[in-house]
C-alpha cells in the first residue's frame, strides 16, 4: 500500500488530467474530420492536424511524467527550463495548429460577436497586450527566487504552475496562430512586431541567468547533480531559455515574406486597375473623337 501511495505521489496528476481533457476535446473531432474531410480543405490537412496534436501530447507527457520532472524539481534547473520551453514553444503552437475545424469555429470571435460576454472576454484575453502580459507576467513572477523556492517545496503548487503555463502560452500564441476573424486579425507588420517584443522580457531574464554570476536558486545546490555544478546548471538553463527568441525569428521570417507577397499582390491589382482605367479612358476618348468627326445628317458632307 505504501508503495502504491509513493508511486501516486510521483505521478504528475494535473498533467495526466490535462492530457485527458485535451484528448477528449480534440480526438473525436479530429477523427471525424479524418474520415470525412471538410469541404475546401487541402488533401491530408486533417492528418497533419492529428499528427500535430499527437506530437504535442507526447512532448507534454515526456517532460511532465518522466524522470525529467524529478530532476527539474530538485537537481537541475536546466531540466525545469526544458519543461517550460517544451510546453510554451512546442506544445502550445502545435495545439493551436491542430485545432479541429469545429472547435476552431466555436472559438473564432467575429466582429459581430465581440460584444457578447464570452466571446468578448476571449477576444480581450487574446489581444496582443493582455496575452503577452499574462504569459510573461506569470513566468517572471513564478521565477522570482523566493516564490520559486516556496512553489518548488510544494509538489502540488509546482504541478499547477506548469499546467497553468500551458493555457497562458496558448493565449500568447493566439495573435499569431489562433482562429481569428479576418477583420480582427493583426496585419503582418503588427504580427512581426508582436513576435519580436513578446520575447524581450524572458530574454532579459535569460541573460541575467547566464551572465550574473550569482546562484539565484539555492535549492539546486542542496542536492547538486554529480555531472554539473549548480551555477553552470543555471547558466545552461539561461542559454536554453534563449531558444524561444530564435523561434520568434523563425516565426517572423515567413510573416515578412507573406507581407512582401501581399504588397506585391496589392501593387499588381493596383496596376491592373490603373491599366483598365487608362484603357477605358482611351476608348471613351476615341469614341468621343469619332462622334466629333462623324458628319451630322443635315450637313453638306452627309448629302
Amino acid at each position: 500500500m505504501q508503495t502504491i501511495i509513493s508511486l501516486l505521489g510521483q505521478v504528475h496528476i494535473p498533467a495526466i488530467i490535462a492530457a485527458l481533457l485535451l484528448c477528449l476535446s480534440y480526438l473525436p473531432s479530429l477523427w471525424r474530420e479524418l474520415r470525412q474531410p471538410q469541404a475546401g480543405e487541402r488533401p491530408g490537412q486533417a492528418r497533419w492536424r492529428l499528427l500535430a496534436f499527437l506530437v504535442a501530447i507526447v512532448a507534454m507527457l515526456a517532460v511532465l511524467v518522466t524522470p525529467i520532472d524529478q530532476l527539474a524539481r530538485s537537481q537541475l534547473f536546466l531540466m525545469h527550463m526544458l519543461q517550460v520551453i517544451v510546453l510554451s514553444t512546442v506544445c502550445a503552437p502545435l495545439l493551436l495548429l491542430a485545432l479541429p475545424t469545429v472547435l476552431a469555429g466555436r472559438l473564432r470571435v467575429s466582429e459581430d460577436q465581440a460584444r457578447a460576454t464570452g466571446p468578448a472576454l476571449l477576444r480581450w484575453l487574446t489581444r496582443p497586450l493582455p496575452a503577452s502580459m499574462l504569459y510573461n507576467g506569470l513566468f517572471l513572477l513564478w521565477h522570482l527566487p523566493p516564490l520559486y523556492l516556496a512553489i518548488s517545496e510544494q509538489a502540488v503548487l509546482y504541478d499547477l504552475a506548469l499546467v497553468i503555463l500551458l493555457p497562458l502560452a496558448l493565449l500568447n500564441w493566439w495573435p499569431l496562430l489562433g482562429p481569428t476573424d479576418e477583420k480582427l486579425r493583426l496585419s503582418y507588420p503588427a504580427q512581426m512586431l508582436y513576435a519580436f517584443l513578446d520575447g524581450q522580457p524572458i530574454d532579459i531574464f535569460a541573460f541575467l541567468l547566464v551572465f550574473s554570476g550569482t546562484l539565484f536558486y539555492p535549492i539546486y545546490a542542496q542536492q547538486p547533480h554529480p555531472l554539473i555544478a549548480p551555477l553552470s546548471d543555471q547558466e545552461a538553463a539561461g542559454a536554453m531559455l534563449l531558444v524561444p527568441g530564435l523561434v520568434d525569428l523563425l516565426v517572423m521570417t515567413p510573416l515578412f515574406f507573406r507581407w512582401l507577397a501581399l504588397l506585391e499582390e496589392k501593387a499588381r491589382v493596383r496596376d491592373q486597375q490603373l491599366q483598365q482605367a487608362l484603357e477605358t479612358e482611351e476608348q471613351q476618348r476615341a469614341l468621343s473623337e469619332d462622334r466629333q468627326t462623324a458628319p451630322s445628317p443635315g450637313s453638306p458632307r452627309a448629302e
